[in-house]
């Protein structure tokens, strides 16, 4: 529901930014929304790129617009502290106290429990975004480098020496741009979807299929390919 509610306030904010030409758009998200972004994360075994947590800037696809978030050192008391002081009008949120969420259940555990370093959890959080924003720059090098030129359609990727962590990336990109190139929408995708038994079947040398594209590996070149319909193969 949460997450549902959250597709929805973004939608309708870029709607507005986009409507009123505005070429940037901000959000007040903070230190205390980081780290307890880190920790349901982490509860849930995310890679880097989920723990990374909330990045500090990202360009929306579709409408160029960017989205900044400039309060991600601050804390949520001091804010409300400085909105409270100014007499700026402001919304508590009732879900926020909902323990049906698992965000109410860490925000009251970093609460509850000062050992529980908010600002040095978002600290680690910021890091992560880092490494990220390092290996994504490498994976659009060898992205470049690394496909194959040959017949037919499809993407061939030669993945020879590269570590698990690249050729992931390497898989997932390459997914996401058949899909667009056959305007495959069903099964969902996203790049943050798991794609580790695809890569445990490739590093057997075995063919598998992921979010409608086929994945062939050759020695250590992997083919992606529009998977065939389940009839066709039938």
């Amino acid at each position: 529901m949460q997450a549902r509610a959250r597709a929805l306030r973004y939608r309708l904010l870029i709607d507005w930014a986009a409507a009123a030409g505005a070429a940037a758009l901000a959000t007040a998200h903070q230190a205390d929304d980081q780290a307890e972004t880190f920790l349901m994360r982490a509860a849930r075994g995310a890679g880097l790129s989920g723990l990374a947590g909330v990045r500090a800037s990202r360009r929306i696809e579709g409408v160029g617009l960017l989205l900044v978030r400039p309060l991600l050192d601050w804390r949520r008391a001091e804010l409300r502290a400085i909105v409270r002081r100014t007499g700026l009008p402001f919304v508590d949120d009732p879900a926020n106290d909902d323990p049906r969420h698992d965000r109410t259940r860490f925000r009251r555990l970093l609460n509850e429990h000062e050992w529980l370093d908010t600002p040095h959890i978002a600290q680690a959080a910021g890091h992560l975004a880092e490494a990220d924003t390092e290996l994504r720059a490498i994976a659009d090098w060898l992205w470049e480098a690394r496909r194959v030129a040959g017949r037919g359609e499809g993407v061939r990727l030669d993945t020879a020496g590269l570590p698990r962590g690249l050729k992931r990336r390497l898989a997932q990109r390459a997914i996401g741009a058949m899909r667009e190139a056959a305007g495959i929408e069903r099964p969902d995708w996203s790049p943050e979807t798991n794609v580790e038994p695809l890569l445990d079947a490739l590093d057997r040398g075995k063919a598998a299929t992921q979010a409608g594209v086929m994945v062939r590996p050759v020695g250590e070149v992997w083919r992606f390919i529009v998977a065939p319909s389940r009839r066709a193969r039938s």
